[in-house]
C-alpha cells in the first residue's frame, strides 16, 4: 500500500485526489490548514467523507518549522501531492505575507523534508497566472514565465524555480502542474457562477 501525503487535502483539488487515491488504495495522509480564505465548514464537510480507514489528516501549516519534516520522518512517503497554497490573485494584493509564509516558505520545508526523507514522486502545484503577461494563445509549456502580474503569480513562480533547483541538486523526481480555473461539486463558492 503506498503511502501519500497531500498538503490542501480539504481543498478543492485536495479532497478529490484524496478520495481518489484512497479508492486506489493509498494510504493517506491529509494536511491542511483549514483557513478561513473561503467558509471553513466547507473544508470541514469535504474533510468529514475522507474520514475512515486509510486516511489520517493533521491540521497545520506547511511553513510551521519541522511539521513537515516530522510528517516525512514518521510516515517515509512513497509519493507526495503539494498542492497547499495561498491562493487569489486579488488577495495577494491585501495581505502578501500570506502568501509568502505558506506558498514559498511552506514549499520550502516541504523541499527540505523531501531533501531528508526522499519520496519516490513529488507532483507540486502551480498555477496558469505563472504564464504573466503572456498574450500569445494557447499557452504553452515551453513559453517564457518570467514577467508575473500579481504577488500571487510570483510566489509560485517562486516555487516552480524551488522546485526545479531541488529536483536537479537532490536527485528529486518532481513534476509541476499549472492550474487553470476548476470548478465542479464542492467546489470553492466563489468559483462558480
Amino acid at each position: 500500500m503506498p503511502k501519500t501525503l497531500v498538503t490542501g487535502a480539504a481543498g478543492f483539488i485536495g479532497f478529490h485526489l484524496c478520495k481518489r487515491l484512497l479508492a486506489e488504495g493509498h494510504e493517506v495522509v491529509g494536511l491542511d490548514a483549514v483557513t478561513d480564505y473561503y467558509d471553513t465548514a466547507l473544508k470541514r464537510a469535504r474533510l468529514a467523507l475522507l474520514e475512515g480507514e486509510g486516511f489520517s489528516f493533521v491540521e497545520g501549516r506547511v511553513e510551521t518549522g519541522g511539521l513537515l519534516l516530522g510528517l516525512f520522518e514518521n510516515h517515509r512517503f512513497d509519493y507526495v501531492y503539494h498542492l497547499a497554497a495561498q491562493a487569489g490573485v486579488r488577495h495577494s494584493i491585501e495581505k502578501p505575507r500570506e502568501y509568502l509564509d505558506s506558498n514559498i516558505t511552506g514549499t520550502f520545508e516541504l523541499l527540505e523534508a523531501a531533501r531528508a526523507y526522499p519520496p519516490k514522486h513529488m507532483l507540486i502545484a502551480s498555477t496558469s497566472s505563472a504564464y504573466g503577461s503572456n498574450t500569445e494563445m494557447p499557452y504553452l509549456e515551453t513559453m517564457k514565465t518570467d514577467h508575473q502580474m500579481s504577488f500571487y503569480a510570483a510566489t509560485k513562480k517562486a516555487t516552480e524555480s524551488m522546485a526545479h533547483s531541488y529536483a536537479h541538486l537532490y536527485d528529486l523526481p518532481t513534476t509541476m502542474f499549472r492550474f487553470f480555473t476548476v470548478y465542479g461539486p464542492w467546489g470553492r463558492p466563489d468559483m462558480a457562477l
